[in-house]
Parts: structure tokens; sequence; C-alpha cells
């Protein structure tokens, strides 16, 4: 596991303080199992799947029975469907130790950090936006594979604060891939990007209404 780190060592008025900002980035992902096979006509899945979708908590955005078509969505917290890595944030200073370590895929976390001579306080929020497409296709006179293709949009934002002026400043950033893909996010000033891969759970939990 490839493993990022970024040190900074500052001397205060207050006296010494070191800090250390790290990111370990996702583990490789599984391979993606976005389909399954189901021993019944295509009209008989297609009936019984459309009315189990609707009680999911995805929406249903688009349906295409001559194609075979069913786009779906997901809005929200994407830490159960995306992996990230996971970031720490530590530094040391006259007032004893602190460290935050969390997924940095996770929807909110308020966390501070060093950064030159200077400690800032961090908000960082993460939302996840997913279309997936359910293809259902004719294997066999009795036999229906459906498969779920997925668009991952990843959004990202950072408002900082400076603890001595409080002068806040904020970012916004996005991240897209597809089912079994990755990207990463623009690299910070330690040269650290964070990479995120999704976890495959998105398409297993829709599948699962596919019966």
């Amino acid at each position: 596991m490839k493993r990022y780190s970024g040190l900074i060592v500052i001397v205060a008025l207050a006296g010494c303080a070191t800090g250390r900002l790290d990111y370990v980035p996702p583990s490789s992902p599984e391979p993606l199992a976005n389909s399954k096979t189901i021993n019944e006509p295509r009209d008989v899945v297609w009936n019984a799947s459309v009315p189990e979708l609707s009680k999911q908590f995805f929406v249903i955005n688009n349906l295409d029975k001559s194609s075979g078509l069913i786009n779906v969505s997901y809005s929200g917290d994407p830490e159960s469907y995306v992996d990230c890595g996971f970031i720490t944030s530590h530094f040391t200073n006259l007032r004893g130790d602190h460290t935050y370590h969390f997924p940095a895929a996770q929807a909110q976390e308020s966390y501070q950090i060093m950064n030159g001579i200077y400690l800032f306080l961090v908000d960082r929020k993460m939302s996840l936006d997913g279309r997936v497409n359910l293809v259902f296709e004719k294997t066999g006179p009795a036999q229906t594979k459906v498969t779920a293709y997925t668009r991952y949009v990843l959004k990202r934002h950072i408002t900082a604060r400076n603890a001595g002026n409080n002068i806040p400043f904020s970012r916004d950033d996005s991240i897209s891939f597809n089912s079994g893909g990755e990207a990463a996010f623009a690299s910070n000033s330690n040269g650290d990007a964070t990479t995120c891969v999704p976890t495959g759970k998105l398409e297993r939990d829709i599948l699962s209404a596919i019966r």
C-alpha cells in the first residue's frame, strides 16, 4: 500500500510545534460483480423489478422496456459506495498531541492541520451522485441477465479557517469514474492526491432488488 506523507515543522511564538498530514490510498478493488442471471423470461424479471426498485431509496429516472433499460440514481453519503483511503492529521503543541483519523470518503469531518506556521480549522464535506443503467438481456428462452453500469460523480467541499486571524477560504472539487474505474482529486500543497474507487456495494444493492 502506497503511503503519502507530508511533514511540517514549525517554531511558533508559543513554543515548538510539529505537524504531519498523512494519506493512505485505497487498496486495489476486488473484481466488480455487477451482473446477475435469473432463470426467468425477460418480461417476468422486468415486471417484478420495477415495483421492487420503487420500494428502495434509489430514484427511477427512466424506463424503456423495449430496449431493456432502467436508469436509477442515488445521491447522498458516499462512504458505503466509494473507498477514498484514509486521512490522518497529527500535530503537537504546548497543549499536547492531537490526532484526527478518518475515511476520506466520509460525508463530513471537522479537523485541524498545521500548515507552515499556522494552524487551520478544516471542515470537509463529500457527496456522491451515482447514475446507474440497468440493462436487461435475454440470454435464453427462460433466462435473463441483468447488468448494472454506474457513473460515479464525487463532490468535495473544503472550508479552512486560519485559527490566528479567523479568515476562511473554501475550495470545491469534483471527480467522476465508471464501475470498476478510479479517479483522483487534484494534489494538495504536499503533493497528495486523494484517489477514489467504487466498493461495488451500489451495484450489489441495486441488483439485490432484481429477482
